[in-house]
């Protein structure tokens, strides 16, 4: 990575000082994991026979939603990425976001709080059981994690069923505004009521709507007769975050750039992350295999034995194989290396689920360095009359062709879809003893939040930029006074920050909050259809009257053609009314309450800006 610039580490050190007063980050409002999974045909339930004990769930499944043999909703996400140090890989979060990953009930004001996310178990038998055979539910439980603290208000409640079908609370945590670890909770199961055929456990996050997304991370649940009070003690060896990319900068990248010279892009070892969760310290054997995902070709292996001393997270580390050696069929197009990580020791009875990780490397049409998810969003505090600037910094390594973006954007209150903004290339920029040279500009730009490719917005720019060796910045331009807090989703998992500069004012400055951008330059071949908008001309147009009561005529005077349409939305970014557009068009609004709209027009010849409409 020669040729990329470096932060200062004292600016790095002063983040958690000195952030806050221009780059802020937000909570996201959507899940786009969840909405996808929630649009899948194959989402049919299937119910399963009754649980009996032991019930044992610690969400090392790879589906977001919960598990159907065990849970009877699914309303929390199941994911690898939210939690802080896990006690094993996968846990549970409840948040702000409903079941196909959108705001509950976006229409309600800011600071109410409501009943949010719920996770209820299947039936559980446990009508051969009496309070005699010392029945305990045990579980680990954190605030945040690479989320947002619940506010005071917010709670983490447990709720048992009884026999009479009353649904009662044995356990609630408010929030806690310090980051900690996870921490176990220990119930007993005493109560006749509880054993019946038709026991059930519900967890539920009381959540403060339009503030923060309450996070709160579940993992690895427990029911079993037979324990007690001090039985805290887990023995099991478990993986715990995702392996690290086998890139030592990106997570991914074009194939035909990482073989210029592979052994300056491969980062030192392959590692992944192991957690002994007993007492004991234990002998393990661990080891990785890599393949090419398409064809299963084997890439490398390797198998180590170590002692995992007790209640100890360890990095496992083994010699990076030659992974510059594989030559495909076709370079430019997409490879998939696929490393999956084992372990096992001797604990008897421990879970095996947990035993294996799988990490892809990708390599594609892209540079990257986000792991394709998000737990948080990015925005700038703009001034009222000054652009803003973000920045990403990246490198070529051979001549290749600029095609565009992908970028995903978090959606907003208002809706972000109203906020212009262009896209920069800028060969070099004035930090460090830089200058800006802008290379191209791509303007009169909208957020959209269609997924076109892997969950990103493309947007392909109408004249592809060749490029020679060296590097780059892609910058996202907001425009002054119509683009303030638009907001670009982060993953917070991985670093990205050194790489990424902002400019609010009349100077550039290095990014004091860590995280990577979901921002990448699409290189190489043509692309598919992206955001149509993305290289069309602003187009003029107005209204009046403004403010109007029953009805608004619309003017586009250069209209040709076969004309266009319009759009009216709210301030959270329904549309309320739509249709066909003309040069002179009046359009009736005895449908809207009063209150404040956005009126917007789009056609084929161009993009007009959104504009501020009053209803009477």
């Amino acid at each position: 990575m020669a040729f990329f610039k470096k932060i200062p580490a004292l600016l790095l050190i002063m983040a958690s000082v000195t952030a806050g007063a221009q780059e802020f980050l937000m909570p996201l409002r959507e899940n786009i994991v969840i909405r996808d999974r929630a649009a899948a045909k194959n989402n049919v339930v299937q119910k399963p026979t009754i649980l009996t004990l032991p019930f044992f769930e610690d969400f090392t499944d790879d589906d977001p939603y919960p598990n159907t043999e065990r849970w009877a909703d699914r309303y929390v996400y199941i994911n690898n990425t939210m939690g802080r140090q896990p006690v094993s890989r996968g846990v549970a979060t409840f948040d702000a976001l409903n079941e196909k990953g959108a705001v509950y009930y976006d229409n309600i004001d800011a600071y109410t709080r409501i009943s949010a996310d719920t996770l209820t178990s299947r039936a559980i038998d446990l009508s051969g059981h009496v309070p005699a055979d010392s029945v305990y539910l045990s579980f680990f439980y954190q605030p945040k994690g690479y989320g947002f603290f619940p506010k005071p208000s917010d709670s983490l409640s447990l709720y048992l069923l009884k026999s009479n079908g009353v649904w009662e609370k044995v356990w609630s945590q408010s929030s806690d505004t310090t980051q900690q670890p996870f921490r176990q909770v220990m119930i007993p199961v005493t109560d006749t009521g509880y054993f019946n055929s038709n026991f059930k456990m519900r967890w539920i996050n009381l959540a403060t709507i339009g503030i923060s997304n309450s996070h709160w991370n579940l993992d690895y649940i427990r029911l079993d007769e037979g324990r007690s009070w001090s039985d805290t003690t887990i023995r099991d060896i478990a993986f715990t975050r995702d392996p690290l990319p086998i890139l030592n900068d990106f997570s991914a990248m074009p194939f035909r750039h990482f073989k210029t010279n592979p052994a300056s892009f491969l980062a030192g070892n392959l590692t992944a992350t192991l957690q002994n969760i007993g007492t004991a310290s234990q002998n393990v054997t661990s080891g990785y295999t890599a393949t090419v995902q398409a064809t299963g070709s084997q890439l490398g292996t390797g198998s180590t034995a170590n002692t995992a001393a007790a209640h100890t997270q360890t990095d496992i580390s083994f010699p990076m194989y030659n992974a510059g050696s594989y030559t495909p069929a076709d370079p430019n197009g997409r490879i998939v290396y696929e490393h999956r990580f084992y372990c096992s020791s001797t604990y008897p009875g421990e879970p095996k689920e947990n035993d294996t990780i799988v990490y892809r490397q990708v390599f594609d049409n892209y540079f990257a360095y986000d792991d394709g998810t998000a737990e948080q969003a990015y925005f700038l505090n703009l001034l009222p009359a000054a652009p803003g600037y973000t920045a990403v910094e990246y490198a070529l390594y051979r001549p290749d062709t600029l095609r565009g973006i992908a970028v995903r954007f978090a959606t907003t209150l208002p809706s972000g879809s109203l906020k212009q903004f262009a896209i920069g290339v800028y060969r070099d920029i004035a930090v460090n003893g830089g200058s800006d040279q802008l290379l191209y500009q791509e303007s009169f730009l909208y957020p959209e939040y269609e997924d076109t490719i892997n969950k990103f917005s493309v947007y392909s720019f109408s004249q592809p930029l060749v490029m020679e060796p060296g590097t780059f910045y892609i910058s996202i331009i907001q425009a002054a006074g119509s683009s303030d807090s638009l907001q670009i989703a982060l993953d917070a998992n991985r670093s990205g920050a050194n790489h990424r500069y902002f400019k609010v004012e009349h100077t550039w400055e290095p990014s004091l909050l860590n995280g990577a951008l979901l921002l990448r330059p699409l290189l190489g071949a043509p692309l598919p259809v992206g955001i149509s908008q993305a290289h069309l001309p602003e187009l003029a147009w107005d209204m009046y009257p403004n403010p109007a009561g029953r009805a608004l005529h619309v003017r586009i005077p250069d209209l040709k053609g076969t004309g266009a349409t319009y759009s009216i939305t709210d301030v959270q970014g329904r549309t309320l009314l739509s249709g066909p557009a003309s040069r002179n068009t009046d359009i009736d609004l005895r449908s809207l309450s009063p209150g404040i709209y956005f009126v917007r027009i789009r056609s084929t010849e161009g993009y007009g800006r959104p504009a501020k409409l009053l209803k009477l």
